[in-house]
Protein backbone atom coordinates (compact mmCIF):
# COMPACT_ATOMS: atom_id res chain seq x y z
CA UNK A 1 0.00 0.00 0.00
CA UNK A 2 2.87 2.31 0.62
CA UNK A 3 4.04 1.96 -2.95
CA UNK A 4 0.61 2.81 -4.27
CA UNK A 5 0.49 6.00 -2.28
CA UNK A 6 4.02 6.93 -3.34
CA UNK A 7 3.08 6.43 -6.98
CA UNK A 8 -0.10 8.44 -6.46
CA UNK A 9 1.88 11.21 -4.81
CA UNK A 10 4.34 11.25 -7.72
CA UNK A 11 1.45 11.46 -10.18
CA UNK A 12 -0.08 14.28 -8.20
CA UNK A 13 3.26 16.08 -8.16
CA UNK A 14 3.58 15.68 -11.91
CA UNK A 15 0.03 16.96 -12.44
CA UNK A 16 0.68 19.96 -10.21
CA UNK A 17 3.91 20.75 -12.09
CA UNK A 18 2.11 20.49 -15.44
CA UNK A 19 -0.64 22.76 -14.16
CA UNK A 20 1.96 25.24 -12.91
CA UNK A 21 3.60 25.27 -16.34
CA UNK A 22 0.26 25.80 -18.08
CA UNK A 23 -0.63 28.59 -15.68
CA UNK A 24 2.75 30.25 -16.25
CA UNK A 25 2.23 30.08 -20.02
CA UNK A 26 -1.23 31.59 -19.68
CA UNK A 27 0.11 34.38 -17.46
CA UNK A 28 2.86 35.09 -19.99
CA UNK A 29 0.25 35.35 -22.75
CA UNK A 30 -1.85 37.60 -20.55
CA UNK A 31 1.17 39.80 -19.86
CA UNK A 32 1.85 40.05 -23.59
CA UNK A 33 -1.74 41.05 -24.26
CA UNK A 34 -1.60 43.69 -21.54
CA UNK A 35 1.66 45.03 -23.01
CA UNK A 36 0.04 45.22 -26.45
CA UNK A 37 -2.94 47.06 -24.99
CA UNK A 38 -0.65 49.55 -23.27
CA UNK A 39 1.24 50.16 -26.54
CA UNK A 40 -2.04 50.72 -28.38
CA UNK A 41 -3.20 53.08 -25.64
CA UNK A 42 -0.01 55.11 -26.01
CA UNK A 43 -0.54 55.29 -29.79
CA UNK A 44 -4.13 56.42 -29.30
CA UNK A 45 -3.09 59.06 -26.80
CA UNK A 46 -0.59 60.39 -29.34
CA UNK A 47 -3.29 60.57 -31.99
CA UNK A 48 -5.66 62.33 -29.60
CA UNK A 49 -2.95 64.86 -28.78
CA UNK A 50 -2.45 65.43 -32.51
CA UNK A 51 -6.19 66.00 -33.00
CA UNK A 52 -6.28 68.39 -30.04
CA UNK A 53 -3.42 70.47 -31.48
CA UNK A 54 -5.23 70.64 -34.84
CA UNK A 55 -8.42 71.76 -33.12
CA UNK A 56 -6.47 74.40 -31.23
CA UNK A 57 -5.08 75.74 -34.51
CA UNK A 58 -8.55 75.81 -36.09
CA UNK A 59 -10.20 77.38 -33.04
CA UNK A 60 -9.62 81.01 -34.10
CA UNK A 61 -11.29 80.29 -37.44
CA UNK A 62 -14.24 78.65 -35.69
CA UNK A 63 -14.55 81.64 -33.38
CA UNK A 64 -14.87 83.98 -36.38
CA UNK A 65 -17.87 82.15 -37.87
CA UNK A 66 -20.53 84.07 -35.88
CA UNK A 67 -18.89 87.39 -36.81
CA UNK A 68 -18.82 86.42 -40.47
CA UNK A 69 -22.45 85.31 -40.34
CA UNK A 70 -23.40 88.66 -38.84
CA UNK A 71 -21.53 90.52 -41.59
CA UNK A 72 -23.22 88.44 -44.27
CA UNK A 73 -26.57 89.23 -42.67
CA UNK A 74 -25.74 92.94 -42.74
CA UNK A 75 -24.79 92.69 -46.40
CA UNK A 76 -28.08 91.01 -47.19
CA UNK A 77 -29.91 93.85 -45.45
CA UNK A 78 -28.03 96.51 -47.40
CA UNK A 79 -28.60 94.61 -50.60
CA UNK A 80 -32.34 94.58 -49.95
CA UNK A 81 -32.37 98.30 -49.11
CA UNK A 82 -30.37 99.18 -52.21
CA UNK A 83 -32.67 97.00 -54.35
CA UNK A 84 -35.76 98.80 -53.02
CA UNK A 85 -34.20 102.24 -53.63
CA UNK A 86 -33.02 101.28 -57.12
CA UNK A 87 -36.39 99.80 -58.13
CA UNK A 88 -38.18 102.86 -56.73
CA UNK A 89 -35.89 105.14 -58.75
CA UNK A 90 -36.47 103.16 -61.96
CA UNK A 91 -40.24 103.10 -61.36
CA UNK A 92 -40.35 106.88 -60.84
CA UNK A 93 -38.40 107.49 -64.05
CA UNK A 94 -40.76 105.15 -65.89
CA UNK A 95 -43.84 106.99 -64.62
CA UNK A 96 -42.33 110.39 -65.37
CA UNK A 97 -41.54 109.27 -68.93
CA UNK A 98 -45.00 107.78 -69.34
CA UNK A 99 -46.66 110.94 -68.16
CA UNK A 100 -44.49 112.96 -70.50
CA UNK A 101 -42.92 115.16 -67.82
CA UNK A 102 -39.36 114.25 -68.76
Amino acid sequence: MATVTENDLKELKNLIEKLDQKIEVKFEKLDQKIDNLEKNQIKLEGKIDNINTRLDTYKPAFDKIPELAEKVGELKGWRAVSLVIFSGFITSIYWLLRMGKL
